[in-house]
């Protein structure tokens, strides 16, 4: 007999267990857990594997193990696992009273949200109790899933704020680093890249700063800046349209930028490289 993709356990609240202000209605655990969307949040813990998280907008975040995503009916998004390392997730179906208040005080941020918690023991410990409990009911139970989730949101709380440590920073600055680097995102605002990463905006750029000494707009601008350099000397391509390709509003912008990080235009730069006896040779 093939063994099922995803096990799901019910979970009937009693009045008592919603009164108590959290609960949880429905757990699952395996590959693409499956059933309906929730009736108020989710979380689903990311064990194993990688997938895209497709939020409305039809915006594509990058998921992976270790992340959590936490969502609710009204915020919609779908988890689209990737086929070649197939996600195994934990997940919980919950609601209750703190919630509402949790959410309407901007503790999580706008969801669905990506929280990028890592392979956090303690967090995973929580996880692992929830399902136990979910397996294996016992008197009272509901108030004590209730209580291990109460501590699992909190620590995630914690984590979208602070982050978990220096694994967690480090690994914040290598994905600023490859979203920053990448071409085509270059005409893209610096609050999108923070959403890619899972933080507020200000926690991303004083992280950036503390760990480069140079905020995440300086860091694109020398980037591309850069870039320039390069095609100038190693491309016949016109300034404007270097310009345009690097994601500059304007020529003139992009030369005003240049002249000020280089003390030349970008014409003169050209110039020089020539005068040099470098030359320019077409790419294209």
């Amino acid at each position: 007999m093939t063994e099922p993709l995803a096990t799901v356990w019910r979970i009937p609240s009693t009045p008592l267990d919603e009164a108590w202000g959290l609960y949880v209605s429905a757990m699952a655990s395996g590959e693409d857990p499956p059933g309906p969307p929730p009736a108020r949040w989710r979380l689903k813990c990311i064990v194993r594997g990688t997938a895209t998280l497709v939020t409305p907008g039809r915006r594509r975040q990058r998921v992976e193990a270790g992340d959590v995503v936490l969502s609710s009916a009204s915020s919609g998004g779908t988890l689209i696992s990737d086929p070649d390392q197939p996600c195994r997730i934990h997940q919980v179906d919950f609601g209750g009273a703190w919630m509402e208040r949790w959410e309407e005080a901007g503790f999580f941020g706008v969801l669905p949200r990506v929280i990028r918690a890592g392979f956090d023991e303690s967090l995973l410990g929580l996880m692992v109790k929830l399902v136990e409990l979910a397996k294996h009911p016992m008197p009272d139970s509901g108030r004590l899933m209730a209580g291990a989730l109460g501590h699992l949101l909190a620590r995630l709380e914690c984590a979208t704020r602070t982050g978990s440590g220096v694994n967690r920073q480090h690994g914040l600055i290598q994905g600023a680093y490859r979203l920053l680097g990448d071409p085509e995102r270059n005409r893209m605002g610096l609050e999108t890249f923070s959403e890619d990463l899972g933080v507020s905006y200000s926690w991303f750029r004083r992280s950036f700063r503390t760990h480069t000494g140079l905020t995440p707009q300086r860091y694109r601008l020398l980037q591309q800046l850069d870039r320039a350099c390069q095609l100038l000397g190693d491309t016949c391509l016109p300034v404007c349209t270097i310009a345009e390709r690097l994601g500059f509003s304007s020529q003139a912008y992009f030369a005003r930028r240049f002249r000020k990080e280089t003390g030349f235009s970008p014409t003169v730069w050209r110039r020089q490289l020539l005068g040099d006896g470098g030359g320019v040779k077409s790419r294209e």
